[in-house]
């Protein structure tokens, strides 16, 4: 089977994995309040990687996350009356392994997702079976040694990220609208040396491309400085304004997509891992993890 090359696995995997590929970051703002009923003819769209369309991004024996979105009978992500939460089941050859609520997620102006987090035992096919939605959706989980991403638990990867001072050939450093961010004064290296919280960014805001990515960039500068101790990094996806070649971060951390949040608490072991979409409400979540 041909697998999409890592240029455009970054450039929309995000988008394919649901079998919508959307050009810019917004879905439109709702004016609406969410219902709390599903309507019909609605079906789940999966916003990661589900193991069939691209390689497995979920693993066997830790806490994953994978966002779904919410398919209207149109073909496009629902935008507006969804509701604030999903109930649904996980099953694997037939038993359930995990049952819950997925709540509604996503800035405004952004496509809503509802993120499974769950704990899958072991490898294997899954389906995410949701309340009001006739067809499963069929996901798999990988081994653990298969996937290449870090998790929940593992140390933190050190790489030294470009900075104001040193941009190591990487030029911009920052794709951010409104300018460089403040992100960008130490490498993550150092930052994991001063043995207190820590976060990596992985983004490039300049070439969202996916209809649920989100300003992820700005969330984390939002925030950052309500956590204690914490310091935060951020890291560009490509080298420069080409496309052509990655940035270490992205092979350290063994990326096919973006954005990506990994945060590690003092001991630089990680304690969250946000990746393909994230809110305030998740980050927020994730952050306070690195110092509980």
């Amino acid at each position: 089977m041909r697998h999409p090359s890592r240029r455009q696995v970054l450039g929309g995997l995000a988008g394919l994995a649901g079998g919508l590929l959307l050009p810019g970051c917004g879905g439109g703002s709702s004016t609406s309040a969410p219902t709390t009923t599903l309507p019909e003819g609605f079906r789940l769209g999966a916003r990661f990687a589900d193991g069939y369309r691209a390689p497995a991004v979920l693993a066997a024996g830790s806490r994953q996350r994978a966002p779904f979105v919410l398919v209207a009978g149109d073909g496009w992500p629902a935008v507006e009356g969804v509701p604030d939460a999903v109930a649904a089941t996980v099953r694997r050859d037939g038993q359930v392994v995990h049952e819950g609520s997925l709540e509604r997620h996503g800035e405004p102006g952004v496509t809503p997702y509802y993120p499974l987090v769950f704990t899958p035992e072991e490898a294997g096919d899954h389906e995410l079976v949701a309340e009001g939605i006739v067809d499963p959706y069929p996901f798999r989980v990988g081994d653990r040694e298969d996937v290449a991403l870090v998790q929940v638990g593992d140390p933190m990867r050190a790489v030294d990220t470009p900075t104001v001072a040193d941009p190591r050939g990487v030029d911009p450093i920052c794709t951010r609208h409104a300018g460089t961010c403040d992100l960008h004064e130490v490498t993550l290296t150092e930052a994991l040396a001063l043995d207190s919280p820590t976060a990596l960014l992985i983004s490039t805001p300049r070439y969202c491309q996916t209809d649920v990515c989100g300003p992820a960039l700005e969330v984390l500068l939002s925030l950052a400085g309500g956590t204690p101790g914490l310091t935060a990094v951020h890291a560009e996806v490509w080298m420069d304004e080409d496309l052509t070649a990655l940035t270490p971060a992205i092979g350290a951390y063994g990326l096919e997509f973006e954005p990506s949040l990994v945060v590690a608490d003092a001991d630089g072991v990680v304690v969250d891992v946000l990746h393909f979409a994230m809110d305030t409400r998740e980050v927020r979540r994730a952050l306070k993890r690195s110092t509980a």
